[in-house]
């Protein structure tokens, strides 16, 4: 006979601290199936870390790329000032 099937955690625990008898057959099962409901928290909780780091390091490159590209372009525009800058210079 189960005594925690279909119960969900919080349920779990008020049978265990409520009606349980420590060491008995129906105690133990309850203390497993707490373990086995905690862990599968866990897990579904990494998994969708796991998702969200995916969908951060993607974001991420592109920023960089952007980035990279913003940097270029500045360059880019400082060395033209730059030149007109030595051209104004020289000329007068």
């Amino acid at each position: 006979m189960s005594y925690v099937k279909e119960k969900d955690k919080n349920k779990i625990l008020e049978d265990l601290v409520g009606y349980a008898q420590p060491n008995s057959a129906v105690h133990e099962q309850q203390k497993a199936a707490i373990t086995v409901r905690c862990t599968e928290d866990i897990e579904s909780s990494i998994k969708s870390l796991e998702i969200q780091l995916a969908k951060n390091a993607a974001s991420s490159d592109k920023v960089g790329n952007r980035i990279f590209w913003l940097n270029v372009v500045l360059t880019v525009a400082t060395l033209v000032g730059a030149i007109a800058t030595a051209v104004i210079a020289f000329k007068t």
